[in-house]
């Protein structure tokens, strides 16, 4: 690039410069604003009583200034203006003066109250004037260079506020511009009103925009902080560095960031322009992979990276039109890099599709907007911002393809490791069940271990008891049989869907991929069943390893546990009559009444003893009271069994305890129990019975009037105490001490 000088002195890149620089502020980032196409009339704009806004664009004339003229000087040139078309200065980067002429004319009724607004909000320095007898007086200045604060109108773009009186005489203003950027005055004259309705339009959009931008900075920065996956970062910075940029644009930055620093305002546009090009290329360079693809181009991307990350302190020791250029150039040359990226990758990968697809939504959304700058398509809503839309496409859809790459990437090395794997999750999946003591949840826990390992999405587990069989534990929707036939062969080994069919096992469904596998030991037979709609989801490596390993250890777990639970149901049972012993009846009846205290409902404690047993001992030996101990046992089971359980609280005493049962309910089964000694004695022999009758004692209480155990069970043997003394074969209940 030849830099091409004026007259002057004062360099201009213009001849060359301009040819390109639309194209790499738009592709790479810029969102312009729409480009007007129409030609420029001296006409003075005309506020009416209905005016609401008005294009300048058209009726406004310029004056270039490369000798740095005053104002009274500048109303000696008026020959010189040319309207804005004329002066081809649009995209202009010069060290300039650009002097803006404005004719307005109040036909109103009523003086007018007005904004001028440009929509370049990073010009370094605009300053307005009014012609008041032939001269020109300053209204405000304000601009990058200046502090936020100083301004009249606090808005992101450069608003000034202009008062126009009731007359017919024409009101002429000049803004004069210095910028150390390209030159762009998009010009709006406006109603408060209008304005106002605008800025509330546009504020919803640029909400959305903005917070869809820093949602995404915030998600995958979680992302990174997990999986620690550099590509994630350079995509956080990307964003980072376009959201930033499109604030500075927006006029966001300096209203909200750094308003009160305007050394740093002006400088940032050049920095973000290379922050955003270097990170959007070390993104590009990595989430395509292109080390493995391209070697040698990486190589050239690489050795630009770095020397692009050096010309980040460019604006901090560069003029700052300079450092704008050189800012621009780097980015277009890192446009077209990744251009080249692009063809050489194609669409061999699936990163790459993701890739043109989200800058190819990028495009779109430029291309819409330009066509309605054109004239080609409508102004509205979606084509003004386009961009915009198509800059969160853009986020989202990269987004979206970051997360698909890190997650295949994650099963390409969860696929290498799997053998370690599954052995090491199977080893500890056998050490926590070690220590399971329920044989339901081991069948349950190897259910699912076993779908985990293989993919499937089926199963359960089949326990044989007595002679028949039974399903206690099922994941997924199957239909079973109601009752099953399994065949012994099926117990010795372990079965694929190639060596039979489900219907074998009384699965009615057909599936792709079946799995049976046998669980006997001594105390126990059982079958795991698995399977899956897709054919062949077991690997070689799953039927020669995993699954008999698996087998052999779940069997040993399994066994154990049998033999734990054999050993510890014995210990809770009473050897004679099969009711729990004193010892474990406690234990559960405590749970039982925290839970009815929990609950406000009614638990009672039950107290039973044997009428006169020493007589019946003394009479007819041990062996005979031992039957008799027995047979009142055995009613009490089948009166209570649905009510609550039973212990045996020691020598001919029984205990019971019931939830959630009414007083009067409780009473009727009392009054049961001893119909039932009447009416069925005990029959020693063929000739000889003995009549057993039994007396009650009751403590029922409900909610918070509960107590504790210990002193429920008093209170029902002080009630059984009432009944002896009452004349036995009577029910005491601790209500009022009545005897029934």
């Amino acid at each position: 690039m030849i830099p091409i000088f004026h007259e002057t002195g004062v360099y201009s890149m213009k001849p060359v410069f301009k040819k390109y620089h639309y194209f790499v502020l738009i592709v790479l980032f810029t969102l312009f604003f729409p480009i007007s196409a129409s030609y420029a009339k001296a006409n003075p704009v005309n506020v009416s009583n209905d005016f609401t806004e008005k294009d300048m664009t058209s009726q406004i004339l310029v004056y270039v200034d490369s000798n740095d003229l005053t104002p009274d000087q500048i109303l000696e040139r008026q020959d010189q203006f040319v309207s804005f078309s004329q002066a081809d200065i649009d995209g202009d980067i010069a060290d300039l003066d650009y002097w803006i002429k404005i004719d307005m004319q109040n036909t109103s009724d009523r003086a007018k109250d007005l904004l001028l607004e440009i929509k370049k909000p990073h010009l370094s320095l605009v300053s307005l004037y009014s012609e008041n007898n032939d001269s020109l007086q300053i209204q405000e200045t304000i601009g990058y260079s200046l502090p936020f604060d100083e301004r009249i109108i606090k808005h992101r773009n450069l608003v000034f506020p202009l008062h126009l009186d009731s007359s017919e005489s024409i009101h002429t203003y000049y803004l004069k511009i210095e910028t150390d950027s390209f030159f762009q005055a998009p010009i709006t004259l406006w109603n408060y009103g209008s304005f106002s309705a605008y800025q509330s339009d546009s504020q919803m959009m640029f909400g959305l925009f903005y917070g869809i931008m820093i949602a995404m900075m915030i998600y995958n920065s979680f992302l990174f902080l997990s999986l620690r996956e550099k590509t994630y970062l350079y995509y956080i910075l990307f964003i980072a560095g376009f959201t930033i940029l499109q604030a500075i644009w927006d006029g966001y930055a300096f209203e909200w960031l750094w308003g009160d620093y305007p050394w740093w305002a002006l400088r940032s546009n050049a920095f973000f322009i290379l922050f955003a090009a270097l990170f959007g290329l070390l993104f590009t360079k990595h989430f395509l992979q292109l080390k493995g693809i391209a070697p040698r181009l990486f190589q050239i991307v690489h050795i630009f990276t770095i020397i692009c990350a050096f010309t980040l302190i460019i604006p901090f020791v560069l003029l700052i039109g300079i450092s704008t250029m050189v800012s621009t150039i780097v980015a277009t040359i890192i446009a077209f890099l990744i251009i080249l990226i692009v063809i050489r990758v194609r669409l061999r990968t699936r990163e790459a599709k993701f890739y043109i697809s989200a800058w190819s939504l990028l495009l779109i959304g430029i291309l819409l907007n330009l066509m309605a700058a054109y004239q080609i398509l409508p102004l509205n809503a979606l084509t003004l911002y386009a961009p915009k839309i198509g800059a969160m496409a853009e986020v989202l859809v990269l987004s979206l393809g970051l997360a698909d790459k890190i997650k295949r990437v994650t099963l390409e090395k969860e696929m290498e490791s799997k053998k370690y794997y599954m052995q090491t999750l199977m080893q500890n999946f056998f050490k926590q069940m070690s220590s399971v003591k329920e044989h339901t949840l081991l069948a349950e826990n190897g259910l699912f271990t076993l779908l985990y390992l293989t993919k499937l999405e089926k199963g359960f587990y089949l326990q044989k008891k007595d002679a028949a069989w039974e399903v206690i534990v099922q994941h997924g929707e199957l239909s079973l049989d109601d009752s099953f036939y399994i065949d012994d062969q099926y117990l010795t080994r372990i079965i694929y869907a190639t060596d039979i069919t489900p219907r074998s096992f009384g699965i009615q469904d057909s599936f792709g991929t079946f799995l049976s596998i046998p669980i006997v030991c001594e105390n126990h037979t059982g079958l795991l069943i698995v399977n899956g709609e897709d054919q062949d989801q077991i690997d070689p490596y799953q039927k020669e390893k995993m699954i008999p390993y698996f087998q052999d250890q779940f069997t040993v777990l399994m066994d154990n546990l049998m033999n734990y639970t054999s050993i510890k149901e014995s210990a809770m049972y009473d050897h004679l009559t099969n009711v729990l012993n004193r010892k474990y009846f406690l234990e559960k009846a405590n749970m039982l009444v925290k839970e009815a205290q929990e609950a406000e409902q009614e638990v009672s404690i039950l107290l039973i003893d044997i009428d006169h047993f020493k007589r019946v001992n003394d009479t007819y030996g041990h062996t005979v009271g031992d039957q008799a101990i027995i047979f009142v046992a055995d009613r009490i089971v089948d009166t209570f069994k649905d009510l609550g359980f039973v212990g045996r609280y020691g020598g001919e005493e029984f205990i019971v305890v019931t939830s959630h049962v009414k007083e009067q309910k409780v009473l009727n089964v009392t009054n049961e129990l001893r119909k039932s000694l009447h009416s069925h004695p005990l029959f020693l022999n063929r000739n000889q019975a003995l009549s057993l009758t039994v007396s009650i004692g009751v403590s029922i209480h409900k909610g918070n009037s509960i107590t504790s155990i210990k002193d429920m069970i008093l209170e029902a043997d002080e009630c059984l105490y009432r009944a002896k003394n009452a004349g036995r074969d009577r029910v005491v209940l601790n209500t009022e001490m009545k005897v029934r």
